[in-house]
């Protein structure tokens, strides 16, 4: 099952660099334009510059954000801007506040050997886009490092690592401890002792992992791999054998998957204007408010709607059969039943469209998305309520997959922590 090695992950020199708190941001596709401006302005070392460099009119093949990236990354290893540490996994701890309650979330990162998901050891749970891709192979390519981690779930339902190493770390001062732009603590312990790390590798040696977030950082690793060795033709394994990745319990009391909610567009106007009418043959279909659809979709259990003069509450009637090849699991995700009998069904918007991105976007913004549709710049919105996280490995651990973006973890894994060097 999954194989879990420490490496020497390389940190900043705060001696040298400066506040972390001024050299850390989110990772790369949760940054906007004017986030971007922000980051590059807060120090010369901050870490977007390795991940969301700035694009110029006069780029090159051979001059352009990506090779930046990596001069910028060799250039401050040489430095001391950024040092190595010894062998090590790294105790990561998010401490932040949601509707007015505190919650922790501990987890390891660790270097994980990539597998094919074929060999049913790391599990995706959604499918992906090309876009994103490309971008990460341009950088995994020039800086030769995973620069942030994959996200992955793995299940300890005694709590055994809290027990064994978790709690012991926990009373000592974190490595690092950096504050989010949300006022979300993420800390960071050292672990280099020998004995821990066994207790890690060894517990997790008969486990499979499902990728909780980060499928095209896992799928990147994965093809660069391939790209290597064929090259190479080594016999022994190499560094881009193995990928980083934050690995967290799925039992953790406070793992939290926010709702990503559907934006939809460019449909046949004939549809959306009998939608209502023919989503009564599959659902009771109950009119809302915008002040209590979330709270109406939460206590009926139901999909939220959102249309230009109206709101509802979407319910599957008992009787109503999904007739799909797949496990209960996926049969009986909200995100299933929207994009089966809703979204493909009667409004034509299938799978192929779905990755083509033609009809849907998305929000994680109640706002954003009633008030796209209240002033004419969607047809409708779908509004989704919360995965629980034991679904995403359940449907895993089937070999299925969720829709795309079906899930949004809170907070985001931050940026700039630590990274794990191909060279090191």
């Amino acid at each position: 099952m999954a194989v879990i090695k420490p490496f020497k992950g390389i940190r900043y020199n705060t001696a040298l660099a400066g506040d972390i708190n001024t050299l850390v941001s989110p990772p790369y596709d949760v940054i906007n334009d004017e986030d971007k401006i922000y980051y590059h302005n807060l120090n010369d070392y901050n870490f977007v510059r390795l991940i969301l460099g700035d694009e110029f009119p006069d780029d090159t093949d051979d001059n352009n954000r990506f090779t930046r990236a990596g001069n910028y990354y060799k250039d401050w290893i040489k430095n001391n801007i950024l040092i190595s540490d010894e062998p090590s996994i790294y105790l990561y701890q998010q401490d932040f506040t949601l509707n007015n309650k505190r919650c922790l979330v501990n987890g390891f990162i660790v270097s994980v050997k990539l597998c094919e998901y074929s060999e049913n050891v790391i599990l995706p749970h959604e499918n992906t886009l090309a876009k994103p891709k490309g971008a990460l192979d341009a950088t995994i390519e020039n800086t030769q490092a995973n620069l942030d981690c994959v996200y992955g779930l793995y299940s300890d339902r005694e709590n055994t690592l809290n027990v064994k190493v978790i709690n012991k770390y926990l009373n000592l001062s974190p490595t690092i401890d950096a504050i989010d732009k949300d006022n979300n603590h993420h800390r960071l312990w050292c672990i280099s002792d020998k004995k821990d790390i066994k207790a890690v590798c060894d517990f997790m040696a008969d486990k499979q992992i499902a990728i909780a977030d980060g499928h095209h950082r896992y799928e990147t690793a994965l093809k660069y791999r391939n790209k290597v060795r064929e090259q190479n033709n080594p016999i022994h394994e190499l560094p881009t054998d193995y990928v980083m990745m934050t690995i967290v319990n799925v039992y953790e009391k406070d793992l939290l998957v926010l709702p990503t909610h559907r934006i939809i567009n460019n449909v046949d106007p004939l549809l959306v204007n009998t939608l209502v009418l023919n989503l009564e043959d599959n659902f009771d279909v109950i009119p809302s408010k915008q002040s209590t659809l979330i709270n109406d979709m939460k206590n009926n259990n139901a999909i939220g709607l959102i249309t230009k003069n109206a709101y509802y509450t979407l319910k599957k009637k008992d009787n109503v059969k999904l007739y799909l090849n797949a496990s209960i699991y996926t049969k009986e995700l909200e995100l299933t039943v929207l994009h089966t009998l809703i979204l493909d069904e009667l409004l034509g918007i299938d799978k192929e469209k779905l990755a083509a991105q033609t009809n849907v976007t998305y929000t994680r913004s109640f706002e954003e998305a009633n008030d796209l549709v209240k002033f004419g710049n969607a047809q409708l919105a779908f509004i989704c309520n919360e995965i629980p996280v034991k679904s995403i490995l359940d449907i895993a651990a089937q070999g299925e997959k969720m829709p795309q973006k079906a899930t949004y973890f809170y907070p985001k894994l931050l940026s700039g922590l630590v990274t794990r060097s191909f060279n090191n």
